[in-house]
């Protein structure tokens, strides 16, 4: 076995799902190579956003520019996103360092004693760009769903007056909370990067005040 220093990155997309099993497995397999769990990154945030926009994806790359490491482990590619470029530069990035990217789906690294591995990168661009198409159908197959529901009559919206308790919407926008919670950015540029409007940052940002 060889031995190498790793660190393991997790994602979900949402905040009722859990990290727990994809670090629990990608914990067994770094026990059974040899390799040696430095730090483990994990954070509750759609695959849709960009991974520069994620904080702990960006407080992965911070630590990789400091710490030494052999190898990132995920349990899928989807877990780095869903947008194929961000995977590719990713893993590009991990190369440039020396560092090969564990792909536990496959149980195989993009890189072996300091050289690409052309079987794996070939599968990591096809699912990449499979991710990525999977996420556009999702989005046409919603925006067909609620057209449909129109026409029945099923679909009317958000009720007029209807209100939802702060503590549930702090929890529905955690990607804000987060981003208000961990940095310095402007409303403005808060809802840029998760995608909600202005108003919808400011409101939660009020909400976390009270």
């Amino acid at each position: 076995m060889i031995q190498m220093e790793a660190i393991i990155y997790s994602r979900v997309s949402s905040e009722t799902q859990d990290n727990e099993r994809q670090i629990i497995n990608l914990k067994n397999v770094a026990q059974e190579k040899g390799w040696h769990i430095r730090r483990i990154f994990q954070e509750k945030i759609s695959g849709t956003i960009k991974s520069g926009s994620r904080i702990e994806f960006k407080s992965l790359m911070d630590y990789i520019d400091k710490i030494p490491v052999q190898v990132v482990l995920v349990s899928e590619i989807s877990r780095l996103g869903r947008r194929v470029v961000d995977v590719l530069n990713f893993v590009e990035l991990l190369h440039e360092k020396g560092i090969a990217l564990y792909i536990q789906q496959f149980n195989m690294l993009t890189m072996e004693n300091g050289q690409e591995n052309p079987i794996a990168k070939m599968l990591l661009q096809m699912l990449s760009i499979g991710a990525e198409m999977e996420n556009n159908q999702r989005k046409i197959r919603q925006h067909e769903g609620i057209q449909l529901a129109k026409l029945k009559g099923v679909y009317k919206g958000r009720m007029t007056g209807a209100r939802t308790a702060p503590s549930d919407l702090i929890g529905k926008y955690q990607n804000v909370t987060d981003l208000l919670n961990k940095s310095d950015l402007s409303v403005r540029r808060i809802a840029g990067i998760t995608g909600h409007s202005v108003n919808t940052v400011r409101k939660i940002k009020q909400l976390k005040e009270l």
